[in-house]
């Protein structure tokens, strides 16, 4: 897929034009930063379901 602009970022989480599991979630809510385990941070709604 093709990389976002910095300038003009896509809504939601900024890797879902090119993400090929990305849900209707990713397209309208930025996910936050959090740590899946220690020393380990994600910032993927993929990862709340795990």
């Amino acid at each position: 897929g093709e990389i976002p602009s910095p300038l003009d970022p896509p809504s939601g989480c900024h890797f879902h034009p090119r993400c090929p599991h990305a849900t209707r979630r990713c397209r309208e809510e930025a996910p936050a930063l959090r740590e899946i385990a220690p020393g380990r941070l994600s910032a993927c709604h993929l990862n709340d379901s795990t």
